[in-house]
C-alpha cells in the first residue's frame, strides 16, 4: 500500500523523479509501470496496472446512460489514460498532453493513497490539506459516525 507526501517537482523535460520508497513498492508487489489519467485539473491519478485494471471494470460498469456528467467523468478518466515506464533514474515521462490540462507545472506533491498515486499542484496540495485541517472537528465525529469507519 502506498503512503506518504513527497514534494517533488517536475523538470523542464516532464519527467517526474518517482521515490525510491514507491519504486519498490511497485517493483515488489506489481509491474515496473504505472498508468497516469486526469482526475480533475487539481490531480492525477497513478495506478500499478494490475489496480487500474479494476478501476477499469468498475469505470465500465457505471450506469452511466442519461447521466451527462458521469458519462465525462468517465471518458475523462479513460480517455487519458497512459501507461508510464520509469527510466534507469527512476523518472517517468508526464505526457504533456497531461500537462497542460492540470493547475501546475513544475512544484508538485505526490501523494501514496492505498492502491493509488495521486500527483497534485504543491499549492493544490496544501489548500487541501489546510481545508480538511479547519473542517469543523464537532462536524467531522458526527460525520464519520454516520459510517462504518473505526479508527
Amino acid at each position: 500500500m502506498f503512503g506518504g507526501a513527497h514534494e517533488l517537482s517536475i523538470d523542464s523535460k516532464g519527467r517526474l523523479a518517482i521515490p525510491a520508497k514507491f519504486r519498490d513498492i511497485l517493483l515488489r508487489h506489481y509491474t515496473p509501470s504505472i498508468v497516469v489519467t486526469l482526475d480533475s485539473r487539481e490531480k492525477l491519478l497513478m495506478y500499478p496496472e494490475a489496480e487500474w485494471a479494476k478501476v477499469v471494470e468498475q469505470l465500465l460498469r457505471l450506469k452511466t446512460a442519461g447521466n451527462q456528467m458521469l458519462q465525462r467523468y468517465q471518458n475523462l478518466l479513460l480517455h487519458n489514460a497512459d501507461t508510464l515506464e520509469w527510466d534507469s533514474a527512476g523518472r517517468v515521462l508526464i505526457p504533456a498532453n497531461l500537462r497542460k490540462r492540470v493547475d501546475f507545472e513544475k512544484d508538485v506533491t505526490l501523494v501514496g493513497r492505498a492502491n493509488r498515486l495521486e500527483l497534485w499542484g504543491r499549492d493544490q496540495w496544501e489548500a487541501e490539506m489546510t481545508q480538511a485541517l479547519d473542517d469543523d472537528p464537532e462536524e467531522l465525529a458526527f460525520q464519520l459516525s454516520q459510517t462504518d469507519l473505526q479508527l
